[in-house]
């Protein structure tokens, strides 16, 4: 491998898939059931492409030096005895927060705090709860809540991904979902969030929520049963008609009306570990139907026979789907 490949910069999901190698390993030890699946999927990742080297190379190095230092055991202390992910995530934490130049960014781009959070998903994977309020809370994929709840309000902080709400009536008690740009207030209320890359994006299904970037000035809007807009830390959007299917995500589906293909494997993207790109000669090609989230090879697969593309896995954390060329 040439030298400059290990010493040059390494990309934030590039580091954030090797932090993730380096949970997975622990997790699998020699003579653990998938023990040996596990290690030859992380030497198909590691050969895949040298910045995926650069990355294993830092991160290892960088998480046996803070194995014995004492910040990182006092942390570790802080996790209940058993609690194996909040462990892990305490873990994780130290060693983002310890990362320096290239694994920088990937510490700002995906915060770890998320890791640790009362409620979470992984890749892929959905979870419906009942709060103790009567509150129904359903998490998307790799989305993560904590939960807030006091005598005067009931607040729900999404740290990263998305949720569908179906408050519970509390007249004593508000229910606020808190993201990164502001909070949404619901008002009796059914309702997605989502955090998106500097912006917080509201689907109202039945009742309506009242829209407050932290930063604005202007009386919060409000949204109503049919209604989405997104806002930013300083002021919303204005509202626009439901989509359809806006929360399919939550029955597993995906729903795309002659959705743009970039967009479309952005979306598929979120379902499945790894990189799912689209190359530029097919960037212009147009998606409609729907389609099964737990099942993202099948949905690629379906794509080549309605599509003039063809699917091109280096790995299978590194897919690119392409115009065919004929």
């Amino acid at each position: 491998m040439p030298p400059d490949a290990r010493a040059g910069a390494v990309s934030p999901a590039v580091a954030r898939a090797a932090v993730a190698w380096l949970l997975a390993l622990d997790e699998a030890p020699d003579g653990a059931p998938g023990a040996d699946r596990t290690r030859a999927r992380w030497r198909d990742w590691l050969a895949a492409d040298p910045a995926h080297a650069a990355a294993w190379d830092r991160i290892a190095a960088m998480d046996e030096r803070l194995r014995d230092t004492p910040s990182a055991a006092a942390l570790q202390a802080l996790a209940p005895p058993g609690a194996g992910r909040r462990r892990a995530a305490v873990r994780l934490a130290v060693l983002l927060a310890a990362s320096t130049g290239a694994l920088l960014a990937a510490r700002e781009t995906a915060p770890w705090q998320a890791l640790a959070a009362d409620l979470a998903t992984a890749t892929g994977e959905r979870r419906r709860t009942v709060l103790a309020d009567g509150t129904r809370l359903q998490l998307g994929t790799a989305s993560a809540v904590d939960l807030r709840y006091g005598a005067t309000e009931r607040r729900i902080v999404l740290r990263r991904g998305e949720i569908l709400v179906e408050s519970a009536p509390d007249a004593s008690r508000p229910l606020r979902v808190q993201t990164a740009e502001g909070t949404v207030r619901a008002i009796g209320t059914r309702f997605t969030v989502r955090q998106r890359e500097g912006r917080t994006a509201v689907a109202v299904l039945d009742g309506a929520v009242e829209l407050q970037p932290r930063g604005a000035h202007a009386p919060p809007p409000v949204l109503q049963a049919g209604q989405a807009a997104d806002f930013s830390a300083t002021q919303a959007s204005p509202a626009t008609a439901l989509r359809e299917g806006a929360a399919a995500w939550a029955e597993g589906m995906l729903v795309a009306d002659d959705m743009a293909l970039p967009d479309f494997l952005a979306e598929l993207g979120r379902y499945r570990p790894g990189v799912l790109r689209c190359a530029p000669g097919a960037a212009g090609l147009r998606v409609s139907g729907t389609y099964p989230l737990d099942d993202t090879d099948r949905v690629l697969a379906a794509l080549t026979r309605s599509l003039p593309v063809e699917v091109h896995s280096r790995s299978p954390w590194w897919v690119t789907v392409a115009r065919r060329a004929d």
